[in-house]
């Protein structure tokens, strides 16, 4: 004799399965619940800035049948050495900036390795730019004065002539 089977257990199982399922995401009634907040903040610094407020003036020197160097250094002394021979120290000044950025915020200078400057055709190397310092601090105002010296390579019998060049220093929050 053969046994019919019923389906209707199989379906009772297939049909309550979604039932459990939702069971189980569903709060219990009554259950006693818990919050918390968080406070979402930024802060936007006002953007770092730097503008000249002094050139780089190396003065007048005399060029002699030796190379010589004319340092000037961030406070605006320059001396000479081998056969660069200073004269008039009339505009004699460190290139100095003012940045100003952030109050009490910390930044960096970048400044170039070497330029040219000309006359017509002749020129010459400044390099080894300099400033005071490794750190620099924006004050309570978000202020900061800024010097710059550098190396003139004057080479021996150099051409006499007005010459000029431009280069850039660059400022960056840490």
């Amino acid at each position: 004799m053969r046994v019919a089977r019923s389906l209707f257990p199989t379906l009772l199982v297939i049909a309550s399965a979604p039932m459990f399922a939702a069971g189980a995401a569903t709060p219990v009634v009554g259950a006693p619940t818990a919050s918390a907040t968080a406070t979402a903040s930024a802060k936007i610094y006002q953007p770092i800035s730097i503008a000249k407020a002094s050139d780089l003036n190396f003065g007048a020197m005399i060029a002699t049948p030796t190379a010589g160097t004319v340092k000037l250094d961030p406070a605006g002394v320059r001396t000479a050495s081998g056969g660069a021979v200073l004269a008039s120290a009339a505009g004699v000044s460190a290139a100095s900036f003012d940045v100003a950025g952030e109050p009490n915020t910390s930044f960096s200078v970048g400044l170039p390795g070497s330029i040219q400057i000309t006359s017509g055709a002749n020129s010459m190397t400044v390099d080894a730019f300099t400033t005071y310092g490794a750190a620099f601090l924006l004050d309570g105002a978000g202020a900061y004065g800024l010097s710059v010296g550098a190396n003139l390579s004057v080479a021996a019998n150099q051409p006499a002539g007005l010459y000029s060049g431009s280069f850039s220093v660059t400022v960056a929050y840490n």
